[in-house]
């Protein structure tokens, strides 16, 4: 990322937590960031591709610290459950995801489907997460198409509990990794194992 683009971003992330996304202009991030607004638009495009390009932007720093956390454990589903801790500790401390999240009691949502909908988005972290988990354990016996499909649902679970938040990051994270430890160990019954 050049240092112009990660410039206006910063603008726009304050000007977004401090007047809303509704009232956010290319006009005002120009005026924020000390640049002109041809420059704003040179940059990032349009509205659309400035609330992408931040929540992508948001996405990489949590990415960051679901491999460091993940990357901390020898064992893959107390690192999946730290990795997911993470996320979710994180979003709790990130002052844009508070600012989109808050933004809902005042029908400010523009910017939701942007983090919550976005396929985009989720292929990313989906990727990331089968990198990680590849590298760290090579001789897990799942092929990536296998392995890409618990991934994307761990993915789309930790957003939903990002979204709305019903209980601690710690008991989160404890559900979500007995969830993958009963996949991986085959505890979950397939379609033709009727309960009897």
């Amino acid at each position: 990322m050049t240092p112009m683009r990660s410039r206006l971003l910063d603008a726009a992330a304050a000007e977004f937590s401090e007047n809303g996304w509704r009232r956010l202009t290319m006009a005002k991030v120009a005026d924020r960031a000390g640049v002109s607004r041809q420059t704003v638009y040179n940059e990032l495009g349009s509205k659309p591709a400035l609330a992408e390009a931040l929540v992508m932007r948001e996405l990489d720093s949590f990415l960051q610290v679901v491999q460091v956390r993940f990357q901390a454990e020898d064992e893959l589903v107390p690192a999946v459950r730290a990795a997911v801790e993470g996320a979710l500790l994180a979003a709790e401390q990130n002052a844009l995801l508070r600012a989109v999240l808050g933004s809902q009691t005042e029908g400010d949502t523009e910017l939701l489907p942007f983090i919550f909908q976005s396929q985009e988005l989720i292929d990313t972290a989906t990727g990331f997460l089968l990198g990680v988990v590849r590298a760290g354990y090579p001789d897990l016996p799942l092929d990536d198409t296998a392995l890409r499909g618990p991934l994307e649902s761990v993915v789309r679970l930790v957003l939903s509990h990002i979204s709305r938040p019903s209980r601690p990051p710690a008991e989160t994270a404890d559900e979500i990794s007995l969830l993958v430890a009963a996949v991986l160990s085959g505890l979950v019954p397939s379609r033709g194992m009727a309960a009897s």
